[in-house]
């Protein structure tokens, strides 16, 4: 099957995809800004970015049972709570407000991440192959032009609330292509409410530590990287956002290859050569003493946690009947998922006390330690024939 032809199959999560990307691209280039008319300090900022995934979990947990109900129509419904949800990040001027918005936040995005996750691998049972990897580069991609033009805005001065406004056309504009295409043949996935046998956790708790561990170093990243370059490196305001950019761009190029690459390389052996490419590309950004190797450390970051997410999600999705696949994604995916909110936590906790150098480095441990959690899964899937 052809790129195009892949794209045209999985058309409607890939748009809730690029929402998400083009949302999280503005929110992490403005991240200085927001942190600084909100008056809090590190420690203070990451605990408050706990409550976004107070609002993840919430939404990761009712996520399955919303869908049997709703059916594939909750996908666009969640797009355009996205869309609105876009604006509020330019309202924040207190401690109060930056807490309320990422607790609604966490559970907006958190919704529509995982309803277009799961109708990812439904569709990947349905044509046979992998589809993941295109789909998150396609976020990727997103986050990266979100990020750059962002940061493109600050240094000539355009005001934060301008760009929330078109962040936010731009995500209203993708929620028709959230619709679901009509198979031209019978689709076994029509039936939504099919997926809610409960997952084996022996499979679930493997994924769940890799994607835990892979959010937490990809949100660390994009939510303090700016910080960590125009602080730590003393670089101009509104260069910052380019670390964020610079990483969401190589994520994307690496996951268009990993389409490729998990064929060649096999799913498990591909995880592990990304996880030793990520550890040194977090090295490196964490120990840059200027602005150019920052950004190359974030490259290689971003190409080395670009697979790992979708090809886990593809191995835990392939392992399980038809009946329990959205329970596992859902479960994989309410665990794995904190990581992505709790990561900027730990970075300022680690940050006020440490600073960002060291922060940046427990991120390199953290990458590194996916690699027994993987051999955990390998020994899971084999069984299931994977």
């Amino acid at each position: 099957m052809s790129f195009v032809d892949d794209l045209r199959q999985s058309r409607a999560p890939a748009a809730g995809l690029v929402a998400i990307g083009l949302f999280w691209g503005a929110f992490a280039g403005w991240l200085p800004d927001i942190k600084m008319r909100a008056g809090v300090s590190d420690a203070q900022f990451g605990a408050l970015m706990m409550l976004s995934a107070v609002g993840g979990m919430t939404a990761m947990s009712i996520a399955p049972r919303l869908r049997k109900h709703f059916g594939h129509g909750l996908l666009p419904a969640s797009g355009l709570a996205v869309a609105v949800v876009a604006l509020f990040p330019a309202l924040i001027g207190s401690r109060w407000e930056l807490g309320l918005v990422l607790l609604v936040l966490g559970m907006t995005m958190s919704l529509c991440d995982i309803l277009a996750n799961i109708r990812i691998s439904e569709i990947e049972a349905r044509v046979g192959h992998s589809l993941m990897n295109l789909n998150h580069a396609l976020f990727s991609f997103a986050l990266a032009l979100s990020a750059g033009m962002v940061g493109v805005a600050r240094q000539l001065g355009i005001s934060h609330g301008v760009t929330v406004i078109i962040v936010s056309l731009a995500i209203f504009a993708l929620v028709p292509l959230m619709r679901r295409r009509r198979p031209r043949t019978a689709d076994p996935d029509n039936d939504a409410s099919k997926s809610s046998m409960p997952a084996p956790w022996l499979i679930v708790l493997p994924g769940a530590a890799i994607l835990w561990l892979c959010f937490l170093a990809e949100n660390g990243t994009e939510s303090w990287a700016a910080i960590h370059i125009e602080r730590t490196l003393e670089a101009e305001g509104g260069l910052g956002a380019f670390g964020p950019a610079m990483f969401a761009l190589s994520m994307g190029c690496a996951r268009l290859a990993g389409q490729w690459l998990a064929v060649v390389l096999g799913e498990v052996r591909l995880i592990a050569v990304s996880v030793i490419f990520a550890t040194i590309g977090a090295l490196l950004l964490a120990f840059a003493p200027g602005l150019g190797l920052a950004l190359m450390g974030a490259a290689a970051l971003g190409l080395g946690v670009a697979v790992v997410v979708p090809t886990a999600n593809s191995l835990i999705g392939r392992t399980v009947p038809d009946t329990q696949r959205a329970s596992a994604i859902a479960r994989a995916w309410m665990i794995g998922f904190t990581g992505f909110f709790i990561g900027p936590p730990v970075m300022g906790l680690v940050s006020e006390t440490m600073g960002l150098r060291v922060a940046f480095g427990l991120i390199a441990l953290l990458v590194a330690a996916i690699l027994p959690c993987l051999w955990l899964l390998a020994r899971r899937l084999r069984p299931a024939g994977a």
